[in-house]
């Protein structure tokens, strides 16, 4: 049963809307492939950008983007052919541990510590090249510019940007190697966005996929009914959670501020806790209200489950949601 839960997947808008837009990116990379150096600025966008707040779905979404066809692994008579690599940017991340980082996936070695920028990125770009990779993709890029100072962002960035947009002079390249474009998938906080609109080359190549919050109007609780439903037919339970009814749906767009993302993290939670107490469904005093408790430990009186009247019920502040990315097993954040 929990592994039915774990494989709920919705097709929200946001998610293939960001589909369909990752598939002409796919498309045009291919294209891209023919067109000599001094062209490529009329060419289409190289860097995908998914920004949101904290357990809105940004890792999600990149799961579902991993699922392309044409991107699974295989071997050929050389050797590993991985179209697209992977990782989760490291915390603190900088140039140098985000290149170990990426070395480890694409080889299973760890670089030596006292290696410099220049070995370990030149081991980058060659594993990237011998193993013909299309898409890198980096989930939680926004350490990368944490606590770091303006010139090791710059160097970053500009790092990451000749692989989207190779550059002739580029020292990292390989003689001889091909002038071949990587894709840049990239997902973070929404102040992501700001650091990297200060390369204008990356600037005028990067799609942004902003994940919004539903509206606390009709319009909003109905997408929110509609999203509730779909996720209540995929539920193990036998009998109904009453997931869409319209005082949950009010408690559950507070609990979430909005985003379907969240209310999804909670309910697959609320749904392992009611399969160990072998319940019939979810319940939103003993599931959905201890499972909000467990996580975010603000009390009944603020607990959106919980209180008699949810107009009463303050708002979890934004900064609060950051534990609602350390669930593991939802197959979302």
């Amino acid at each position: 049963m929990k592994a039915q839960v774990i494989g709920i997947k919705i097709n929200t808008d946001i998610v293939t809307g960001t589909r369909k837009r990752f598939d002409e990116m796919l498309s045009d990379l291919e294209v891209d492939d023919e067109v000599p150096p001094h062209a490529a600025e009329e060419l289409e966008a190289r860097c995908m950008v998914i920004a949101a707040p904290s357990g809105a779905g940004k890792s999600h979404i990149l799961l579902r983007l991993r699922e392309h066809p044409s991107l699974q692994p295989y071997r050929d008579e050389i050797g590993p052919v991985r179209p697209l690599i992977a990782v989760k940017a490291p915390s603190p991340c900088t140039l140098k541990t985000l290149g170990i980082q990426i070395c480890h996936r694409l080889t299973g070695m760890r670089l030596r510590a006292s290696a410099t920028e220049h070995e370990i990125w030149t081991e980058v770009r060659a594993q990237l090249d011998a193993q013909h990779v299309s898409v890198l993709m980096i989930d939680e890029f926004h350490h990368a510019f944490a606590k770091s100072s303006a010139d090791q962002r710059r160097n970053l960035v500009e790092t990451l940007k000749n692989l989207a947009i190779p550059d002739p002079a580029d020292p990292l390249r390989q003689p001889g190697s091909e002038m071949r474009p990587i894709m840049l998938v990239l997902s973070g906080m929404p102040w992501t966005i700001q650091v990297l609109n200060q390369d204008s080359q990356l600037l005028r190549r990067r799609a942004v996929i902003a994940i919004e919050p539903l509206k606390n109007d009709q319009s909003g609780l109905r997408k929110a009914a509609k999203f509730m439903e779909l996720v209540e037919s995929k539920l193990p339970f036998e009998t109904s959670s009453d997931l869409s009814e319209p005082d949950m749906l009010r408690r559950m767009m507070l609990a979430s501020n909005g985003f379907t993302g969240r209310m999804m993290a909670l309910v697959k939670q609320a749904a392992f806790l009611a399969i160990n107490q072998k319940a019939q469904f979810i319940d939103r005093e003993r599931h959905l209200a201890v499972v909000f408790e467990e996580i975010f430990q603000i009390g009944k009186l603020r607990n959106p489950f919980l209180v008699p009247d949810i107009t009463s019920c303050p708002r979890v502040p934004e900064p609060a949601f950051e534990r609602l990315t350390l669930l593991k097993g939802t197959g979302d954040e």
